[in-house]
């Protein structure tokens, strides 16, 4: 008898429990969502140096003609405290720009509020170096760079270059990662792309050159631009080719669990 009344009393303080982490989450997520707007600008030499640790958000980054570095960061958070506790911390030098970003504190318990994001938008001289880019969650674009390279991680969500003419050494772990040029140059780049869990996207014009080495080790690897016989099969896992007469473009593509698909860009 003893044994039913505790386990009564437990199932009854677990339903407690439930009920209340319940009614906070619902309340949480009725309420309005607090903002701050945080807008900073710094000057950077064109051959200079740009990195960024982010929280869960979004990040985007656009190379521009401009010699400074324009931030626009929007925090929002469901209470003042965790709004406040969101930290952007930027040491900023004449070559040398880095933005380090600080989440709130972890609630000890799952039920509580863990709200605070950051939303970037960030122009940059269009030919300095991105050193380093860390987005734990959430979509990463960057768009528009020319200088000697780029380096990206992403922890889970879509992360997306555009017209970047540069080195790049960009990760997703789990979501999708896209590499997209509307036209392409005759300077040399090579592209170091992989996903973890996922599938990889390019899209290149059609008169595009390259060497491309694509893998993925469960899933399947297609290209527009490999020939007709190979392009049915639609069952490779790898593709080794040269497009064009002496290519300057490099791409390597790597997939763990999902797909890689070269695609056509045709104006």
């Amino acid at each position: 008898m003893k044994n039913i009344r505790y386990a009564l009393r437990k199932i009854a303080l677990t339903t407690t429990v439930l009920f209340l982490g319940s009614l906070i989450a619902s309340s949480l997520r009725a309420g309005e969502v607090l903002e701050d707007v945080v807008e900073k600008r710094f000057p950077l030499a064109p051959s200079g140096t740009f990195s960024l640790r982010a929280i869960d958000g979004t990040v985007e980054i656009f190379g521009t003609d401009s010699q400074e570095v324009k931030i626009v960061a929007v925090k929002k958070a469901f209470s003042p405290e965790r709004l406040n506790a969101i930290a952007i911390r930027v040491d900023a030098r004449q070559d040398v720009v880095n933005i380090q970003t600080t989440p709130p504190p972890a609630p000890r318990h799952h039920f509580l509020d863990r709200s605070g994001t950051v939303e970037y938008t960030i122009n940059i001289p269009q030919t300095a170096r991105i050193a380093r880019v860390e987005l734990p969650n959430g979509n990463l674009v960057i768009d528009g760079m020319r200088g000697a390279s780029i380096a990206a991680n992403l922890g889970s969500g879509q992360l997306v270059t555009h017209n970047c003419f540069c080195d790049q050494t960009i990760h997703v772990n789990q979501g999708g990662l896209n590499v997209f040029f509307d036209w392409m140059e005759e300077r040399p780049i090579s592209i170091e792309a992989k996903i973890e869990d996922g599938n990889l996207s390019a899209c290149l014009p059609t008169e595009a050159a390259f060497h491309m080495h694509a893998v993925a080790k469960q899933g399947h690897v297609s290209s527009d631009f490999s020939p007709m016989g190979t392009r049915q099969r639609g069952d490779d896992s790898e593709i080794n080719e040269v497009i064009g007469d002496a290519p300057a473009t490099k791409l390597t593509f790597g997939a763990g669990e999902g797909n890689i698909h070269i695609s056509e860009v045709i104006w």
